[in-house]
């Protein structure tokens, strides 16, 4: 397929809504790539860092395992805080 410029969209047809994860320094990345996938959305994490599943953060971590074993996303604009509580 020959590159194009600007870039086409992304083919989402058939895809199921996906899970972001950003922190504050990369979030708008990744909400702008997942906005692309109907019904998806975010989590922003209010701290810097990678790698946000194995942060520790029991937030992040809840609503990341959540996705992954049962496709259940979080409601649109959750934030989680450093050493914050699940489901706040």
């Amino acid at each position: 397929m020959p590159v194009t410029n600007p870039s086409r969209p992304l083919p989402t047809r058939g895809l199921p809504p996906v899970l972001g994860a950003g922190t504050w320094g990369d979030h708008h990345w990744t909400d702008s790539l997942v906005r692309g996938v109907p019904g998806s959305t975010t989590i922003r994490y209010e701290g810097p860092g990678h790698v946000l599943y194995l942060s520790g953060n029991r937030c992040a971590i809840k609503h990341a395992t959540r996705y992954l074993t049962d496709l259940r996303l979080p409601p649109a604009g959750t934030v989680c805080l450093p050493d914050q509580e699940p489901g706040r």
